[in-house]
């Protein structure tokens, strides 16, 4: 009989995209895979696209809201667990694996209470409040981000880091051999887009020659960036959405992008040079800390978004100036790059169950 997997994630790209990439190299291996989300949240149109059964439970946040959100998501934490509950016994999965996302709560406490091995994996350099607590029912903890481990000092034996998975057309960009003429630029915003970069980019690369720049709107800004652009001296390709970003980081010598877990691995696997401009007030600052992992190793550069509007045009003239400074971040941040990391969930995976060929 195949072994099965449950996979809980949701909420984000960040933690859905990474479980997708488990949730394929497991079945390919054999596995059933099934999947525990909510019903509110990206991973229930994305999910069910790629062929995978998903399970829904009530789930809600508790972090940094007021009292009566804190006690209607305590009492929506319990239903979950009861749901949660139901699903796992009749399901009977030989494991549950954990990208977080609100399911995940609920969901890994219900597998500890039958018995199910769970297995939880932290993206951020920051690990969440949601994987902290987990992490000591856990049979592994796996994090994206060697850094990572201190925060789970206290099972030293179970916590291995084996890198964000990432998806293989990403994996497998050429790495960088030159750069372009004129320099290309990507910006990314993410699907909803990013109002500051939307306004700040154009503004400040406004008069630059010798550019090309690809911008990622998000979901209706097209019209204002492009206003934005109008009679720039800059090369300019505007979309809402990038279906293929395998394609879009092949073509960039450097992406300004935020710092999500995922957008980090990506630029590492993919070899682009990065500006990384993390989401102010992010929780725990984690997008600070998921940006020095390369910065650290000069394979990019972080600018505060405080900053951003003093310091783009000067940093990406200097790029203009001396694109080998591009080139030479790129290669530095492919050597940083973990590029068999869902490999090494899956390893992690089969190894807990007995599962190993």
């Amino acid at each position: 009989m195949n072994k099965r997997c449950l996979i809980m994630a949701g909420g984000t790209g960040g933690h859905v995209f990474p479980g997708l990439a488990v949730a394929k190299a497991l079945a390919a291996r054999g596995w059933d895979i099934q999947w525990l989300g909510t019903a509110q949240r990206m991973e229930a149109e994305v999910v069910p696209a790629n062929g995978i059964p998903i399970h829904f439970i009530p789930a809600k946040g508790l972090r940094g809201k007021g009292t009566v959100a804190k006690l209607v998501g305590v009492m929506a934490l319990a239903q979950g667990l009861f749901c949660a509950r139901g699903v796992i016994s009749k399901l009977r999965p030989d494991v549950v694996i954990g990208f977080g996302g609100y399911a995940s709560g609920p969901g890994g406490l219900a597998a500890w209470t039958k018995g199910i091995p769970l297995i939880i994996h932290e993206q951020n350099a920051a690990a969440g409040m949601t994987n902290r607590l987990l992490s000591r029912i856990a049979k592994k903890v796996l994090v994206g981000f060697a850094d990572a481990k201190s925060q789970f000092s206290h099972a030293p034996e179970r916590c291995v880091a084996v890198g964000n998975p990432v998806r293989k057309d990403i994996v497998n960009v050429p790495a960088k051999v030159k750069t372009h003429q004129p320099l290309r630029m990507l910006i990314v915003g993410g699907s909803l887009g990013s109002r500051p970069l939307n306004e700040i980019v154009p503004a400040a690369c406004y008069n630059l020659n010798d550019l090309s720049v690809w911008h990622q709107t998000g979901k209706g800004n097209r019209p204002t960036v492009k206003e934005a652009w109008q009679g720039s001296a800059c090369n300019v390709k505007i979309t809402e959405f990038i279906d293929d970003m395998a394609e879009a980081y092949t073509w960039a010598d450097v992406v300004i992008c935020r710092a999500g877990a995922l957008t980090v691995a990506e630029v590492a696997a993919a070899g682009v040079a990065a500006m990384f401009v993390p989401l102010p007030h992010a929780v725990d600052d984690h997008q600070t800390k998921n940006a020095m992992s390369l910065v650290k190793q000069d394979a990019a550069v972080l600018v505060e978004q405080s900053e951003l509007p003093a310091r783009l045009e000067k940093i990406v003239a200097s790029w203009i100036a001396q694109p080998e400074v591009c080139l030479a971040m790129s290669q530095r941040a492919k050597a940083c790059a973990v590029t068999d990391a869902t490999h090494n969930v899956v390893s992690q995976c089969e190894a807990l169950v007995g599962a190993v060929e």
